[in-house]
C-alpha cells in the first residue's frame, strides 16, 4: 500500500509540474474510480458549484430568519439547520476489507454563511424599540400582519394627544411599509376623487394636506397633475420625512384640535384634504370648520373617514356636523363615496377588511 501510494504522489507531481489540470483531474477520478472511493461533499464543493451551494445555504438561513418569531428560535434552528450541512468524508482505514471510516466534520466555510446572515441581519431586520408603548416597530422586510396589527393596537393604549404624538413619531420610519400591509387605499381613493371634480389649473392650485404624515395624500395628487402642496402634522418626524419627499413648499407642525391654524391661511387654498385623521381618538370632529375657513371660495375640502364599528359614534357625530355646516351654507356636498374595503381590519373583535367613506365639499 505504501508502495503505491509512493508510486501515485509522484505520478500527480509530475503532472501538476506540467500544469496539465485536464490530465490531473483525470488521473484523480481514475484513481478515485478504481479504489471506490465516493466523490465526497468537500470535492463537490471546491469545485465551481461552491458559491452556489453557500449561497443557497445563505439565502436559505436569511429566509427563516425572517419568518422566525424570535432571535433566540431563529438561532437554535439555524444551528440544527447548518448540522445538516455537515461535510462527510468517508475515508478507508488501512486495512481496504474492513468497513469505510465515517468523519464528520463541520463545512470549511460555515463562518462565512453565519457572516452572510449577520449581515442581512443588520440590514433587513432592525429592531427599534418604542420606549412610549412598550411594543417593537418593526421594519420593512418584517412587518406581517400580525406584527402591523400589534403596533397600531398599542396606539389606542395612549390617551393623551401628546401620548399619540410620540408614537407617530416613533412609527414614522415604517408608516408607509406598515399601512401598504394593510392595503390603506383612502390616499388614492381622495385623491381619485378630488381629480373626478377639479376642473382649474391643477400644477397651479395650491393644496393643504391636513394630517400630511409623510406625504402618501401628496404622492397620489402629484400623479393626477397636482404641484403645490403645504402640509401640516403633529409629529414632526413624519414631517421630517414628508420633507424629504420634496413635495411640500411648506411644512408646519400643528396639533390640529389643539392649536388653531394660521390666521392668514384663511381663504387661501384650492384644495384642502384630510386623510386618516378624523378617527376615534385623532382629532374633533368640530375640525372641519377650521378646514372650510382656510379654503378659498369655490375650493374643495376633501375628508376620509372609516366606518368599522369602532368608529361609528366618531362617524355620526362628524355626519352631523358636516350636514350642520350645509344648512348654514358653508358649503355643498358633491359626493359621498361607501367603500367597503377600505383597509384590513385591525380591531381585536373583526376580521378581513373594514368600510370607509369619503366626503367631497365645496366651499360656497
Amino acid at each position: 500500500m505504501q508502495q503505491l501510494a509512493k508510486i501515485t504522489y509522484y505520478k500527480i507531481k509530475c503532472i501538476r509540474e506540467e500544469n496539465n489540470l485536464k490530465e490531473y483531474k483525470r488521473f484523480f477520478m481514475a484513481e478515485k474510480e478504481q479504489r471506490k472511493l465516493p466523490l465526497s461533499l468537500k470535492d463537490f464543493t471546491e469545485g465551481i458549484a461552491s458559491p452556489v451551494f453557500y449561497t443557497v445555504i445563505g439565502c436559505f438561513l436569511v429566509l427563516l430568519h425572517r419568518l422566525s418569531v424570535s432571535p433566540i428560535q431563529f438561532a437554535a434552528v439555524s444551528v440544527l439547520v447548518l448540522s445538516l450541512f455537515l461535510q462527510c468524508e468517508r475515508r478507508k482505514k488501512k486495512d481496504p476489507g474492513r468497513r469505510p471510516l465515517v468523519k464528520w466534520r463541520p463545512v470549511s466555510s460555515s463562518l462565512h454563511v453565519y457572516i452572510y446572515v449577520i449581515a442581512a441581519d443588520c440590514v433587513f431586520y432592525i429592531r427599534k424599540r418604542n420606549q412610549t408603548t412598550g411594543v417593537y416597530i418593526m421594519s420593512a422586510v418584517a412587518n406581517t400582519f400580525e406584527n402591523v396589527k400589534a403596533v397600531i393596537l398599542s396606539a389606542h393604549k395612549n390617551t393623551t394627544s401628546r401620548d399619540k404624538v410620540s408614537f407617530y413619531d416613533s412609527w414614522a420610519e415604517n408608516y408607509d411599509q406598515d399601512v401598504a400591509v394593510l392595503d390603506y387605499r383612502a390616499p388614492t381613493l381622495a385623491a381619485n376623487c378630488i381629480s373626478s371634480h377639479f376642473s382649474g389649473d391643477r400644477e397651479g392650485a395650491v393644496v393643504l394636506d391636513v394630517a400630511c404624515g409623510t406625504g402618501l395624500v401628496a404622492t397620489q395628487l402629484k400623479k393626477l397633475g397636482f404641484g403645490k402642496f403645504v402640509g401640516i402634522d403633529g409629529s414632526e418626524a413624519m414631517l421630517e420625512l414628508a420633507r424629504q419627499s420634496g413635495l411640500y413648499q411648506d411644512l408646519k407642525q400643528i396639533m390640529l384640535g389643539e392649536e388653531p391654524l394660521p390666521i392668514q391661511w384663511v381663504d387661501s387654498f384650492d384644495v384642502v384634504v384630510i386623510v386618516g385623521a378624523l378617527s376615534f381618538g385623532h382629532v374633533p370632529p368640530a375640525v372641519v370648520r377650521d378646514l372650510c375657513k382656510t379654503t378659498k371660495p369655490g375650493g374643495y375640502i376633501c375628508m376620509t373617514t372609516r366606518s368599522n364599528q369602532d368608529n361609528l359614534e366618531y362617524k355620526g357625530c362628524l355626519d352631523s356636523e358636516l350636514r350642520q355646516m350645509e344648512n348654514e351654507g358653508l358649503w355643498t356636498c358633491l359626493e359621498v363615496t361607501e367603500v367597503e374595503n377600505w383597509e384590513r381590519a385591525v380591531s381585536e373583535h373583526e376580521d378581513g377588511y373594514i368600510s370607509g367613506a369619503v366626503y367631497l365639499y365645496k366651499k360656497l
